[in-house]
Order: structure tokens, then sequence, then C-alpha cells
């Protein structure tokens, strides 16, 4: 069972389980057979870099953002008087920031390596080009793959740059957190938020998940169809790797 499952259960006492989905078991998957392995050009890694500084930089500048909404946060969960349950409380409310971090971390990944089989499929169409094949629409599908890679690191970062801190107006209680009634009060506002959070949060990650990085992943399958259908494609060429996956 997941930290974020576990503690739920013992800080929430309700029936609300937080499973904590890991993105390496749901991201999309490219099979690439045919196409061969080599060292990342210069570019693709420029683009690598480029792509983790900027990440860094939005979830700085998100944490900076929501710094008041975290003390916040911290003075309501600080309120919980069972010391158990308050630890566990803390750790939730840092929990979600970690998982977002996973997910747009992994997805980054799978993209950097989209990039670097649509440059071999490049490569592949540059050779039949030179042996006068035509190309055209191989070229229009590479293209078209790029372009959806780079709306989805667009989309990663855009998530990344996202803060998910508990809304403590939710959490707001009629009588005194130091009477047992209050602390009843302040446990199920927790819950409710932490429930409202959760949701939130893997809601963004499924349609990331399901939308521009799905669409990149079938962009450059398609490429790679496309390219198949040339004739004598592989021909002069060393013989095909084995299947292999982007993921």
């Amino acid at each position: 069972m997941s930290v974020i499952g576990s503690a739920a259960i013992l800080l929430l006492a309700g029936t609300a389980v937080f499973a904590e989905e890991r993105p390496e078991n749901v991201a999309p998957k490219v099979n690439v057979s045919g196409v061969n392995r080599g060292k990342p050009v210069v570019a693709l890694e420029e683009v690598k870099q480029n792509a983790q500084e900027r990440m860094k930089a939005v979830r700085v500048e998100a944490q900076t953002r929501v710094t008041a909404l975290k003390e916040k946060a911290a003075e309501r969960v600080a309120d919980i008087q069972d010391k158990a349950k308050q630890q566990m409380a803390e750790r939730l409310t840092k929990q979600f920031g970690n998982i977002n971090d996973r997910w747009t971390d992994r997805f980054m990944q799978l993209l950097d390596r989209y990039d670097a089989v649509t440059k071999k499929i490049q490569d592949r169409a540059d050779i039949a080009a030179g042996k006068g094949r035509d190309v055209t629409t191989a070229t229009a599908a590479i293209q078209s793959a790029q372009a959806a890679i780079e709306s989805a690191r667009a989309a990663v970062t855009a998530q990344a740059a996202k803060a998910y801190v508990l809304d403590t107006s939710a959490v707001a209680v009629t009588t005194s957190t130091t009477t047992p009634s209050g602390q009843v009060e302040l446990m199920k506002n927790l819950r409710t938020s932490f429930q409202n959070l959760h949701k939130t949060l893997f809601k963004d990650l499924f349609a990331l998940r399901d939308g521009p990085m799905k669409d990149a992943r079938k962009a450059v399958q398609s490429a790679l169809q496309t390219l198949g259908k040339i004739p004598g494609v592989d021909e002069g060429t060393a013989t095909s790797a084995a299947a292999t996956s982007a993921q």
C-alpha cells in the first residue's frame, strides 16, 4: 500500500483511500522495432537540458507563489491534538507535490525518448530520400510527431508548475479546536479537503497522460508506420534491432 494510502487510513479513519498510481505503471508506450539505437545527438541533449532547467524553474516559482498558503496549511495541521495524526497530516500535505513531481519527471523522460526515436526515423527517411525514394508522407508524419512532442513538453511543464496545497478555507471550524467537538470537526474537514486535493491532482495527471502524452505517442507510432511503407526503406541498413519500448 502506498504511503499516501496508508497514512490517509490511519489519519482520517474514513472510507476514502488515496491510492497512489505510479507513472511508470500508466505511462504510454511506443514500440520502436526496426529503429536502431544510437548515442543522442547534441541537439537532443540540449532539448533535454533546456526542458529540465525549465521544469526546475517553474517548480521554484510555484513553491514561491504558494508559500503563504503552505504556512496557513501548516498552522491548521498544527491544531490537531493527536500527535500521530498530526505527523501523518504533515506527510500528506507534502505527498501531493511529490507525486506531481514524479509523474511530470517521468513524462518528460518519455518525451526525451520519443524525441530520440523520431530522430532515428528522420535519419532513415533521409537515407531513403538519398536513394531516390519518395519520403513526402514520412516527412509530414515526422513533423507531426515533432510538433506533438513539443506540445506535450509544454503541457508537462505547465503541470509541473502547479502546486497542490491544502485549502485551509475549507477546513474552518465553528468551535474551538481545543475542544473534543472542535477536533472532530477539524478532522472531518481535513478529510474532505484531502479528498478534494487528491481528486484534483489525479484529474490533472490523467488528463495529461490521456491527452498530450497519448497524442505524442500516437504521432511517433504513426511516423514509424509511415516510414515502414516506403518501398525498400530497409535496403542497405543494418539488421533491424529487436523490438524494444520507449517506456
